[in-house]
Formats: structure tokens, C-alpha cells, sequence
């Protein structure tokens, strides 16, 4: 069982490598079959036959491979942009709702997270929000309402952590 375990895992850790491989070689084989069905169309030209027959066996077998390079060539991307860090991408939220916007019309895009790591944090909407303020664009009737509204949008997003009940006053209605 190990040595079964073990191979998944290689596979795992090196699926880019195989996903790349994969890629290049469907490509190359979609460029082939290209190549090929030109050639046999040329030579049907010239020798005579059923031109539709040799064009459209070919022109479908360039096709079915260059749909898979394109879906190997996703799924590689994919990989990779998991496995990416970002520490430079600065967080905008402009970004991050093109981003979202992006997930929900490829919900595979989901799986990367790309927008919630685009999103900027409070804390860094607060240091942009105070730093507006210094610079003069907010006046302090604006700053001070803006910042209530992120901490209210903090409470919001942390959730209460319900107590128990108190137990002392169990006991105590228990003895009467």
C-alpha cells in the first residue's frame, strides 16, 4: 500500500510537469494531424476523390486534439496559479469584484481564490481611510462615519461566540 500511496503522491506533487507534458504533446499532435489532412487534401486534389470525406475527417481531428491542448493547457494554468504566490499583488477592490466577477462566470476559477487574496483587509482599508484623511480629501464628520462603518462591517464579519449559561444560577434553582 505504500508504494501505491507513494506514487499518488509523486503524481501529485509533479502533476504541472505532467499537465505541461500533456499540453505539448496533444499540441504537437493537433499540428500533425493539421499537417497531415493539408497534405491528403492536396493529394486528393490532384489524384481525384471525395474531397469532403478527407477534409472533414481530418478538420474534425484537428479539432477534437486542439480541444484537448486548450483543456490540458487550462488545467495546467490552473495548477500553476494555485501553487503561485502573491505576496507583491496589491490589494485593490476594484481587483478583487473584477475577480469575483470572473468566478462567477467560470466557477472552476473558484478553486484558485484570487479574490478573496486580491481583497484588501480592513486593516488596510482603515490605513487607506486614515491616510485620505491626513492628506486632506476627508473632512472629520466623513472620516469619523467611514470608520464606523468598517468597524461596524469588523463586528459583522467576526460571529459572536455564544456562553454558556451561567451555571451558578442553575444550582441556585435547583436548591429551591
Amino acid at each position: 500500500m505504500t508504494s501505491a500511496s507513494s506514487a499518488v503522491s509523486r503524481l501529485a506533487d509533479n502533476r504541472h510537469w505532467l499537465l505541461f507534458a500533456a499540453t505539448v504533446l496533444s499540441g504537437l499532435s493537433t499540428v500533425g494531424v493539421a499537417v497531415v489532412g493539408v497534405l491528403a487534401t492536396v493529394s486528393v486534389l490532384v489524384t481525384g476523390g471525395s474531397l469532403v470525406l478527407t477534409v472533414g475527417a481530418f478538420l474534425l481531428g484537428t479539432l477534437l486534439l486542439g480541444g484537448l491542448t486548450l483543456v490540458f493547457a487550462a488545467a495546467l494554468l490552473s495548477t500553476l496559479a494555485s501553487r503561485a504566490s502573491l505576496p507583491s499583488v496589491p490589494r485593490s477592490q476594484r481587483a478583487s469584484n473584477v475577480m469575483h466577477g470572473l468566478e462567477a462566470a467560470v466557477p472552476p476559477l473558484r478553486r484558485l481564490g484570487l479574490a478573496d487574496r486580491l481583497e484588501p483587509t480592513l486593516e488596510d482599508r482603515r490605513d487607506a481611510l486614515e491616510q485620505r484623511y491626513v492628506d486632506g480629501d476627508l473632512s472629520e464628520h466623513q472620516f469619523e462615519t467611514a470608520l464606523h462603518e468598517l468597524l461596524d462591517e469588523e463586528e459583522r464579519r467576526v460571529p459572536e461566540v455564544e456562553t454558556p449559561p451561567d451555571l451558578g444560577e442553575e444550582r441556585e434553582v435547583e436548591r429551591e
